[in-house]
């Protein structure tokens, strides 16, 4: 058994790593080439392999301080958007509280910490297809060692497992809880399957609340002549990273507009075929867009860009579901995935919510951490099934 661990993306090789079974399309060797420079931490991309070839991988990277928040532990770990007011006793509170605390003030402590999730904020690991159930069970202990030997090379101090959905691998579930992993809920994918044989079948399926506020969320936007064009890779140009840059400004994001034009052009490098940008024009001019990436039956959701001087056109509902979905659901997808956050707005527009864990090891001084682990796991379940509880369809 061999891990090769390859530190530049360039040289990954698509005939190697991508004879491996993908559960998704983030796990692949284009996307992986196109995206690990914006987890802004050193690359560990792992290859597990034997006698008959490529075994597992998984996309690692070896972030500190400086990487995207979204792949530094102790920036996560917190739940900062989960209300400490909303946990079951004032002791509870406190117990969050004093955890956060802990987060923000040894956060160096963590650092260099090994995380193992790719780009896009999903986790998982790509295996060999056709192993028996003996050898599958096999497969994922020999890549949860041998990724913690490298964790132990590159003298990482902690070691995190991120954005793995709730079982869709609960081999790899079973072997990090063997390894002794704190386990946790850490967010929440939002996802829709595409049923209907038409986008009136999606409208149909809606409550009459529900229906009238998508139909209203519609009407405003063409009412201001807004026209929805489809284009493809080449349409990711200067004028629609202004529109990103707006958008990352508004959450506090301040990337300069050249580092968004750069990531456009990798993503035009590995995934031209699969990239689908909605831009909605008005008077000649984009105002808004999003960007979907096609994987057959499968369209992901990645990112857009608005602007905020056009009044109230509802540009984030007609980009991101009404008129993509009109697209999808001619083209016969099957599911839309919304990646995570905005749980309530996906929510009222028709997505399904399933659990994304997180499976950590802290350095090894580290206060213990399974109580306020199991605490965190049962306020974000209990949250996410409160969102889910909503009665948005008929049925």
């Amino acid at each position: 058994m061999q891990l090769e661990t390859i530190t530049d993306p360039a040289r990954l090789e698509p005939e190697r790593w991508d004879r491996l079974a993908h559960p998704s399309l983030y796990l692949s060797s284009d996307w992986l080439r196109a995206r690990s420079r914006t987890v802004k931490a050193a690359e560990r991309l792992a290859l597990l392999s034997d006698r008959d070839g490529p075994l597992a991988a998984a996309a690692c990277y070896l972030s500190d301080e400086n990487a995207h928040p979204g792949y530094f532990p102790p920036r996560l770990l917190g739940i900062d958007c989960l209300d400490e007011a909303a946990l079951g006793s004032p002791a509870q509170a406190q117990a969050l509280a004093q955890f956060r605390a802990e987060l923000k003030q040894g956060a160096a402590d963590w650092s260099p910490s090994l995380v193992v999730a790719a780009p896009g904020r999903y986790g998982g690991a790509s295996f060999r297809a056709g192993l028996d159930a003996q050898a599958a069970v096999r497969a994922r202990a020999q890549l949860v060692e041998a990724i913690e030997d490298r964790a132990q090379r590159d003298a990482a101090r902690s070691l995190c497992w991120l954005y793995l959905i709730e079982g869709e691998d609960p081999l790899l579930e079973a072997a990090l809880a063997e390894r002794g992993y704190g386990r946790l809920i850490l967010d929440a994918e939002c996802y829709m399957p595409l049923p209907w044989d038409d986008f009136d079948g999606y409208l149909d399926s809606f409550r009459a609340e529900y229906r009238g506020t998508v139909k209203h969320e519609m009407a405003a936007f063409d009412a201001a002549g807004v026209q929805v064009e489809l284009r493809g890779a080449d349409a990711l140009d200067a004028e629609l990273a202004a529109l990103e840059r707006q958008w990352r400004l508004k959450y506090g994001r301040t990337p300069e507009l050249e580092e968004i034009v750069a990531d456009y052009d990798e993503l035009r490098a590995h995934l031209s075929d699969r990239l689908r940008v909605f831009v909605a024009v008005q008077d000649g001019r984009a105002i808004g867009f999003s960007v979907f990436l096609d994987d057959g039956e499968t369209w992901y959701s990645r990112f857009g860009g608005f602007s905020y001087d056009e009044g109230n056109l509802f540009l984030y509902f007609n980009l991101l579901f009404y008129r993509p979905l009109q697209a999808m659901i001619g083209r016969g997808v099957r599911v839309a995935r919304y990646s995570l956050k905005s749980y309530e707005a996906k929510r009222s527009r028709g997505c399904l919510l399933r659990h994304v864990l997180a499976f950590v090891k802290p350095p090894p001084d580290w206060p213990p951490m399974r109580p306020v682990l199991d605490l965190l796991d049962h306020a974000q379940a209990e949250r996410f099934a409160q969102i889910s509880r909503r009665r948005i369809s008929k049925r």
